[in-house]
């Protein structure tokens, strides 16, 4: 399985040297599934909107830890998009289906509108009484934000 998470370009420990480092836990939770030394083949790119979808992810991933719903925050994303209707029409075997659409090439405005659709249903159904001043002081606490 291909993991695509965000990282930041920064020196490392030893003089001269730089490197790519996570900057959130969940981009640290999906590092330590490579062994030390290892090597891996990368993509990297960079995005106008990457502070947006960190913060999307930050959600998703805060939600999946703190309820039993879902396996992995890959299947709570995928869940989430079927949810708000983000999907494509899939024909496979003969049968219509519904896919989640990637969120590579969304546009800022349509990305505002899934946050905001996976937000409302992440505080009335996910994660129920929970205020919305400790949800974004949770959410800022894991992006890094300081106030």
């Amino acid at each position: 399985m291909a993991i695509s998470n965000t990282l930041v370009k920064r020196p490392a420990l030893y003089k001269g040297e730089r490197g790519l480092f996570p900057s959130t836990p969940m981009a640290e939770d999906d590092l330590r599934l490579t062994a030390d030394g290892e090597e891996v083949v990368i993509k990297y790119y960079s995005k106008r909107n990457v502070e947006a979808l960190k913060r999307l992810w930050a959600m998703v991933y805060y939600a999946w830890q703190n309820s039993d719903r879902w396996i992995s925050k890959e299947e709570a994303m995928k869940d989430l998009k079927l949810r708000i209707g983000f999907t494509k029409v899939t024909y496979k075997d003969g049968e219509l289906g519904l896919k989640p659409r990637s969120l590579k090439r969304i546009s800022d405005e349509e990305l505002r509108s899934v946050t905001r659709s996976i937000e409302d249903i992440l505080l009335a159904e996910v994660l129920p009484g929970m205020p919305h001043n400790q949800w974004r002081d949770n959410l800022e606490e894991m992006l890094g934000v300081r106030r």
